[in-house]
Formats: structure tokens, C-alpha cells, sequence
């Protein structure tokens, strides 16, 4: 794969998936790709229900409807927002979050899947 292609979101269409498979690799590689293969066409419609759950939730709240709105933000990062940030009003002084949360005396303050899921938001991640 290294020698000159590019694939990047190519690579997961039919088309990109065929290059894939066509690709002449050594025994161990190939039979890895296989495997790796297998278990993406065993993930993929668990990932299409989760997806689907996702954007239904989003969509039944009027904020996340309201951050997907603003280009770059799907249903993934506005509900995951909603659900963790909840109101900013609950900031004082109108700080932005995430600066509330560098501002505070103690860095442990909130859960870990939260500072988590700030960083993710933060370095844009999702």
C-alpha cells in the first residue's frame, strides 16, 4: 500500500475495496487483510444500527438539532455535546467550558469519560 496510492475514504467503497483485494501482498499480509476484511463486513451493520440510533436521538433534541446546523458538526458530536456540557448557563461568568474546566482549582473534577470526551471535542476529534 505504500507505493503511491492515496486512498484515504476511497478506500472504503466498493470500488476502493476491490483495489483492496487485488492488491498482491505476502501470505501473512494477505491472509491478514482477509481477516481484517471479514471482521469489518461482520462490524459494519452493527456500526449502520448505532449510526441510525444516533441520528434518531439527535434529532428528537431541539439543541443538537441547533449544533448540527453549523458545518462540521453531525449527529454524533452535537448529541455527545447536549449530553455531557448540557446548558452552559451552568458555567458562571459565561466562560466556555472547556476553559471552566482549565480554570477550576482541581483538573480531576467531573468523570474520567467526561475530561475524556472533552478532549475528543477539543482536539476535534469527532
Amino acid at each position: 500500500m505504500n507505493e503511491g496510492y492515496r486512498w484515504k475514504k476511497k478506500l472504503f467503497s466498493e470500488q476502493g475495496r476491490v483495489q483492496l483485494e487485488k492488491l498482491a501482498l505476502a501470505p501473512w499480509a494477505s491472509r491478514r487483510r482477509q481477516e481484517l476484511l471479514e471482521l469489518l463486513d461482520r462490524m459494519n451493520p452493527t456500526i449502520a444500527e448505532l449510526t441510525a440510533a444516533v441520528e434518531r436521538e439527535a434529532r428528537k433534541r431541539p439543541e443538537a438539532m441547533r449544533l448540527m446546523t453549523h458545518p462540521g458538526v453531525g449527529p454524533l458530536t452535537a448529541l455527545g455535546y447536549v449530553l455531557i456540557i448540557a446548558t452552559p448557563t451552568r458555567f458562571e461568568r459565561g466562560n466556555r467550558p472547556l476553559r471552566a474546566r482549565a480554570a477550576s482549582s482541581s483538573s480531576q473534577q467531573g468523570s474520567s469519560q467526561e475530561r475524556h470526551f472533552l478532549r475528543e471535542l477539543q482536539g476535534g476529534r469527532l
